[in-house]
């Protein structure tokens, strides 16, 4: 049993890259796929006859079949033993998935209700202008203000505190997240382990972004976060729109209708990344993509418009 157990936990942990410590023959587990706090995103299913199993990954859309022996020298009813068994634990994976998501559904309209729109001399104001975004007015719309959201570190709460609250759009409509920044009511980040946080997801984030702006004469902006796609927006006039993470950049859904993108890159290796395969994918359907990255090594737009060097960029590949 044992070889079993090993075999299918090492095929999970060389296709994740994390797996279960102790694996049950006949139980779903969830398991963490990042080092993110409270992260499930990871399943997986060890047959009760040990003769295969299923696994994957909710966040990066994964899933993946085992098999403990060659397929090829199976008996034929060995096979469709095992075919049954995967149908039925995906449908088991895909049921507990749309559970999870219709509850973190409630929970993220119920927040998004009891947050209000920004105004002059708020927290979240204050700390764009920290952030080098003094005297831009009116902000997006999309950006809100909640006034004593609290903040879970596990299973322990350590407070309320204010936070502008974005939501994250997926390409059909739906609200599948808010990003989340804790703040001190004079603007700064809240003392708390990671000030800025998602909530649960209600659906896949992959090609969602927070729409700060709408495209403007067919072009759109792209960035990675809130802060730095509203630098791009105040450095360069193109509304800008922001993915959350350079892996989401890269798998972007651009709004119809749009003629040019213009990516503004974090000039980091993910950020080059994330940028190039995104234009790419742009290039491959006839778009105009140019991409914009700071010259310094680590920056990205916030700190090139807060320092007023808007023309220390490189623009690469207009096409």
């Amino acid at each position: 049993m044992n070889d079993a157990r090993d075999s299918f936990r090492m095929t999970i942990l060389a296709v994740l890259g994390t797996a279960p410590d102790e694996i049950d023959p006949g139980r779903f587990h969830r398991f963490a796929t990042s080092d993110r706090r409270g992260d499930d995103a990871g399943w997986c299913k060890l047959f009760d006859d040990l003769r295969g199993g299923v696994f994957g990954c909710y966040r990066q859309g994964i899933t993946e079949t085992w098999c403990a022996a060659d397929r090829a020298t199976m008996p034929r009813e060995h096979r469709a033993a095992l075919a049954r068994q995967v149908v039925t634990a995906i449908k088991e994976r895909e049921g507990q998935q749309r559970q999870q998501w219709a509850e973190n559904a409630h929970r993220i309209a119920q927040v998004w209700a009891q947050c209000v729109p920004v105004v002059a001399g708020d927290p979240c104001t204050l700390y764009l202008k920290r952030r080098g975004m003094a005297g831009v007015w009116p902000l997006p719309e999309m950006l809100r203000l909640h006034r004593a959201l609290p903040y879970w570190h596990g299973a322990d709460r350590l407070g309320t505190f204010p936070a502008m609250v974005a939501p994250i759009i997926a390409p059909d409509g739906r609200t599948v997240a808010l990003h989340r920044t804790y703040l001190t009511a004079d603007g700064r980040k809240a003392d708390v382990p990671s000030p800025k946080k998602l909530t649960g997801t209600a659906g896949p984030l992959a090609g969602a972004c927070i729409p700060l702006h709408s495209p403007a004469r067919g072009c759109i902006g792209i960035a990675e976060g809130i802060e730095t796609a509203l630098a791009a927006w105040c450095a360069s006039g193109i509304p800008t729109m922001a993915s959350y993470c350079a892996g989401n950049l890269a798998a972007w859904h651009w709004p119809a209708g749009v003629q040019r993108i213009v990516i503004f890159a974090d000039a980091d290796n993910a950020g080059r990344e994330a940028s190039h395969t995104l234009r790419a994918r742009a290039l491959s359907v006839g778009l105009r993509c140019d991409v914009m990255t700071p010259t310094t090594e680590g920056a990205d737009w916030c700190d090139v418009w807060a320092q007023r060097e808007v023309a220390d960029a490189q623009v690469e590949g207009a096409a």
